[in-house]
């Protein structure tokens, strides 16, 4: 996948849902009318006309996007990119209940994803404030399908999080702080034994931050708002989330690192 199959698949969803929406609110008032629904049929409407209209507008805005990009920019789907051997990663929301973050190159082509392993439908359901303090498990992928990291996600409000990689080993934990990280994002990562090996701070906007490593050495910024002027012309979106890591940075620093984003974003979506 690239880019402008990205928007173009993201306006997809987003007219799936705005007509789904329609309908339903279509059929609420068709048994109201009928006598068969009681109660006050404009509230009972009006969240799915909400839903309708918004999802309408973005199904025009992804595909405004994907149009304006011209062909020459796309790289061939064909050339093989590792995921973890990006210095420079763009994050992309699919719509989803909890995360479904695709990962991409400045290229524009996909490299990777991290979503939900139980992406059943039923979870689409469960309000956002339930669905937080549920437990979850988080996948890394590569761009064919490699599953390359983990991520377990405890119960409750503040995130608890066991990292593994590819064959199912620990590799750390993210553990966060509790007092601090009520209108901010604050915690350690550590390895197995408990020793801290990766800070973590960012705001509650999740504008930028940057990681450390224990010797205070940086590992990756974190930045939206800031688009190089090539990159802009493939990503529409100026507050695409861009992660840069450092020539420091190892393989398992990496996938920690994506852990954090999954903890900080994993009830964002279009």
């Amino acid at each position: 996948m690239d880019i402008r199959q990205y928007y173009r698949k993201t306006s997809g969803i987003c007219f799936q849902v705005a007509w789904i929406s329609l309908t339903l609110s279509i059929l609420f008032f068709g048994l109201h009318a009928a006598g068969v629904l009681s109660g006050n049929i404009l509230a009972i409407m009006l969240p799915f006309i909400i839903l309708s209209i918004a999802n309408y507008i973005g199904f025009r805005m992804f595909d405004t996007r994907a149009e304006e990009i011209p062909e020459r920019l796309l790289c061939p789907l064909t050339e093989k990119s590792e995921l973890l051997d990006h210095s420079h990663l763009l994050l992309a929301f699919l719509p989803a209940p909890t995360l479904r973050a695709v990962l991409f190159a400045p290229n524009g082509n996909a490299v990777g994803e991290i979503r939900d392993l139980n992406m059943k439908w039923y979870m689409w359901l469960i309000p956002n404030s339930v669905s937080l303090l549920l437990p979850k498990r988080y996948g890394l992928y590569s761009s064919d399908g490699t599953l390359i990291g983990s991520y377990q996600f405890k119960w409750g409000l503040f995130n608890k999080a066991v990292i593994l990689n590819q064959y199912g080993d620990n590799i750390g934990y993210y553990r966060e702080a509790k007092k601090e990280s009520l209108f901010r994002l604050k915690g350690m990562i550590v390895n197995p034994e408990g020793k801290p090996w990766i800070s973590a701070y960012a705001g509650g906007l999740l504008q930028e931050f940057q990681m450390t490593n224990a010797d205070g050495i940086k590992l990756v910024s974190y930045k939206t708002g800031w688009m190089p002027f090539e990159w802009g012309n493939r990503f529409k979106d100026a507050n695409t989330p861009i992660l840069s890591f450092h020539n420091s940075a190892t393989y398992n620093d990496k996938i920690a690192i994506l852990g954090f984003c999954a903890a900080a974003l994993h009830h964002r979506s279009n």
